[in-house]
């Protein structure tokens, strides 16, 4: 009662939901938990409890349907064909349960039973005069010949002896013999029709014989003891022995047997006290018929026999004499009888009911798990979770069964009822417009199928069929879901659908999605800037197309720090050394395209106006003026900007070192991509945000990253400049769901609570408050102290905030904290590093590459190391 249900039904309508996904999921689940690997597969008590299961689904839906079709139609007759009408257990609650009038299974209730329906609907529509036949028995096999009996008997002449009977000494010596505990198995004329022997290819015994199923069972049948036989009983008294008021002539009902019966006729009451009847009469079948009465006669007790199939476990029914001499010779049947040819062994000595008896093992009985054996739903969520979504901790599945268990069960998740957080899409179908089908493996190569062409296949990996599924007919939250889980920004999201439509247009497939590259339109640049990016003042304007441009120059030359960083020799971007700038742009850098854009970008070289126009085009490189990012030394071109590249992104700032006389501004210059940047990037965790807000955004590093997992961005900065890059950066990397707004921190933020918000504040404890962009106060927890104050009331209740920052005397931090944070719930953990001391400290902020004589250098030092001691700093800690 444990197990979960695996079919569903909805009133009064045909349609089944069969959940094979949770099918799968459940059974391997029950496997892992309760299979020892002890003993016969189907004799291990969750498999016992499974087949119960199935076995009570199976009635379920078969009322369901069959009251849905009486209740449409008004009919209270039923036909059966199809491999389920075999299920004699179902035939008879339905027959029961529903009240029918009456009940019919085709004998051949397979494949074959389902063509013969389709012949009779044909014949019904097409012929003229049709007639209805009833079919009263399935004896529609070749019959055989005298000729053809006497021949088999005459090859096996040194095995058997023979004698020819009439109808009635047949009878007679056969009841006899049944009635002596023998066995006998019956070949009479054309073989029946489907897998039910009926009485022409046929075993039978007496079935008021206590042990004579297990007989049958060990000796005869090979096959486990539990397997039940068929009682056959004279239509004319069936319902005196059976709760039956039909007929079952095809052995296709299990009826209740009267309990006065159960002890009686042990050999046919299965242990729920049934029997899978078959009835007879005297015209369609008379040797059963009268021979059900001539036993009656020999032993006294109800006319009734025992009828098993002509065959030995795992082989077909006998159909010709040869085949059924063959088989009698190599089980313990005593008799055989062909037609009305009587056939006995050779020097043999038939053996007694008792005989029979000798040796015969004990029976087996299959046993379920304990009643209240616990369910297995909990593995069943791991086993998805492990198989959809990656989650292997805790795992009792190994890596090789995880790939083993996705590439066979894996392609049926359309149908689970289990997960509603379904990774492919609420809608996802694996077949497609009758044009293509998925046949998914999310550990291994799924693989898309064309179903026009049989030679067009092509495979994906488990997140590109996720793209492709959801680019055929997702809506607007199934993208932003899916493209915030595969951690992609905009535009790397939007290139991925183009590349998902197009694939499915190789299909035929037209997709909902894809279609464009959805860039936003763009404003003219009315002006040549007068400072660096300075149109980007205004919030709404937009020049995505010609930054798209810019950025494919970038992506096409493979500027990104695994080539730069080679081409330098230095172990990432923040190792460049000022003092070996000109080595680099003069010796180390050639003249091809990504040495030319290293030159410009990060190392304050230049380039001369004919390669610059092969680089980027005139187009370009006069946007690139107006904007005020490229400008002259001299007779050779100069970028005003450096551009870093973090996780596929390209980020412009100020020059990490402004030492040139052009590198003079007005304003507070746009901090550069320092350890402190990738240290938030890289540390906080990338989990879905509804909306992220990053404080104090400079070039809108965090932003960039953040809107990879985020649905929205908003990003705050005092400082006018860091506004204009960080809106700049943006669109220079496709990005259009950042908000970048200037502000003092929370005070211009609308009225929104927020998932995740994150911090690289000004954090430097220094000695001159006028140092602005990287001043944090003489202690460096000015700017701090305030965000961690105003957090909560910002944050949505399970919200996040994460902060890159110095901190003072570390570990005395927790107080601090929590006396910041006030009364709301927390949870805080702080990350860190090695502390500095005074001099580790201060000589990186007060020695300059150039400009900067040593008795500048020593003041600013003495200045930097007193503000320390003043403020009683012990250590700073990153």
């Amino acid at each position: 009662k444990n197990w979960n249900k695996w079919f569903r039904n909805q009133k009064y309508v045909f349609q089944k939901d069969i959940t094979a996904y949770d099918i799968f999921l459940e059974v391997e689940s029950l496997t892992k938990a309760y299979d020892n690997g002890n003993g016969k597969a189907y004799l291990r008590p969750y498999i016992v409890d499974l087949a119960f299961k199935i076995q009570q689904e199976l009635e379920q839906v078969m009322l369901h349907l069959i009251r849905t079709a009486v209740h449409k139609t008004g009919i209270n007759k039923l036909c059966i064909a199809g491999g389920v009408g075999l299920n004699s257990v179902s035939n008879y609650k339905i027959l029961r349960e529903l009240k029918l009038e009456n009940i019919f299974v085709f004998p051949a209730a397979g494949d074959s039973g389902i063509a013969v329906g389709n012949a009779l609907w044909a014949y019904q529509e097409f012929e003229t005069n049709v007639k209805r036949k009833e079919l009263k028995n399935a004896f529609l096999g070749h019959s055989y010949s005298e000729n053809d009996i006497e021949t088999a008997i005459a090859s096996f002449s040194q095995k058997i002896t023979f004698k020819k009977l009439s109808h009635s000494e047949l009878l007679e010596e056969t009841a006899k013999k049944l009635a002596d505990g023998s066995i006998i198995a019956r070949h009479e004329g054309g073989c029946e029709f489907g897998p039910r022997a009926l009485g022409h290819r046929s075993i039978i015994v007496d079935p008021t014989l206590e042990r004579m199923k297990d007989i049958l069972n060990a000796r005869v049948k090979y096959r486990e003891s539990f397997r039940p036989f068929a009682p056959v009983v004279p239509e004319d008294i069936s319902d005196e022995i059976f709760e039956l008021k039909t007929h079952s002539p095809f052995m296709l009902l299990v009826a209740d047997i009267k309990k006065q019966f159960h002890e009686i006729l042990p050999a046919i009451t299965h242990n729920d006290g049934t029997g899978r009847v078959q009835t007879v009469n005297k015209n369609d079948n008379p040797f059963f018929y009268n021979l059900a009465y001539a036993l009656q006669k020999q032993r006294k007790g109800p006319a009734v026999l025992l009828n098993t199939s002509f065959n030995v476990a795992g082989q077909p029914i006998v159909e010709t004499p040869n085949e059924s001499i063959e088989t009698y010779l190599s089980t313990d049947i005593d008799y055989l009888i062909i037609d009305n040819y009587w056939i006995e062994k050779k020097d043999t000595e038939i053996k007694k009911y008792k005989d029979h008896l000798l040796q015969l093992p004990e029976p087996i009985n299959p046993m379920g798990l304990n009643e209240n054996a616990p369910d297995v739903n909990e593995l069943m969520i791991k086993l998805d979770e492990a198989l959809f979504y990656n989650k292997k901790e805790n795992q009792p599945w190994t890596e090789q069964e995880l790939k083993s268990l996705s590439a066979f069960g894996a392609r049926y998740k359309e149908k689970s009822f289990i997960s509603s957080n379904y990774p492919l899409g609420k809608n996802f179908k694996s077949q497609i417009e009758n044009k293509a089908i998925i046949f998914l493996n999310p550990q291994g190569e799924s693989v898309l199928k064309s179903l026009t062409n049989d030679s067009y296949s092509l495979s994906f990996s488990y997140n590109e069929i996720r793209i492709l599924s959801h680019c055929y007919n997702a809506d607007d939250q199934e993208l932003i879901k899916l493209r915030t889980e595969l951690m992609l920004s905009v535009k790397e999201f939007n290139d991925k659908l183009i590349w998902a439509n197009e694939t499915l247009a190789s299909f035929n497939i037209i997709a909902k999605h894809g279609n464009s590259k959805n860039i936003t339109k763009n404003n003219k640049l009315p002006n040549k800037a007068k400072v660096t990016l300075e149109h980007f003042e205004n919030e709404d304007f937009m020049l995505f197309e010609e930054l798209e441009v810019f950025y494919s120059v970038l992506k096409r030359n493979s500027y990104n720090e695994k080539e730069i960083c080679t081409k330098l020799n230095i172990p990432d971007l923040q190792s460049i050394e000022p003092t070996y700038m000109p080595y680099y742009s003069s010796i180390k850098l050639g003249i091809d395209k990504l040495d030319m854009l290293i030159s410009l970008f990060l190392v304050r070289g230049t380039v001369d106006l004919k390669a610059a126009t092969s680089l980027f085009g005139k187009e370009l490189l006069d946007v690139l003026f107006d904007l005020k990012v490229l400008y002259y030394r001299k007779d050779k071109i100069a970028s005003y900007i450096d551009i870093f590249c973090v996780d596929n992104h390209y980020v412009a700032t100020d020059h990490r070192f402004l030492f040139l006389e052009e590198d003079h501004m007005k304003e507070n210059p746009v901090m550069y991509i320092g350890s402190d940047s990738f240290g938030l990037v890289n540390t906080a965790p990338r989990k879905f945000s509804e909306r992220t807000l990053d404080l104090c955004t400079g070039s809108g590093i965090q932003s960039i990253i953040a809107s990879k997992y985020s649905k929205d961005v908003i990003a705050v900065d005092i400082n006018p400049r860091a506004i204009r890059f960080a809106r700049f950066n943006t669109q220079l990397n496709g990005i259009n769901n950042i908000r970048v707004i200037k502000g003092d921190l929370y005070k211009s933020l609308p009225e929104i609570k927020f998932d995740t918000i994150l911090a690289n504040p000004p954090f430097v404890p220094s000695p001159d408050e006028n140092m602005k962009f990287r001043d944090g106060g003489v202690k460096g927890e000015t700017i701090l102290s305030s965000i961690v104050k105003e957090a909560s009331q910002y944050l949505t209740k399970n919200g996040r905030l994460y902060i890159v920052t110095d901190l003072v005397d570390v570990e005395k931090y927790q107080p601090k904290l929590m006396n910041w944070w006030g009364n709301s719930p927390s949870k805080m953990m702080v990350l860190k590093t090695a502390d500095r001391n005074e001099i580790l400290f201060s000589v990186p902020h007060c020695h300059y590459p150039f400009n900067q004589s040593y008795n500048e250098y020593s003041s600013e030092l003495i200045k930097w190391v007193n503000n320390f001691k003043k403020s009683n700093l012990n250590a700073v800690n990153f």
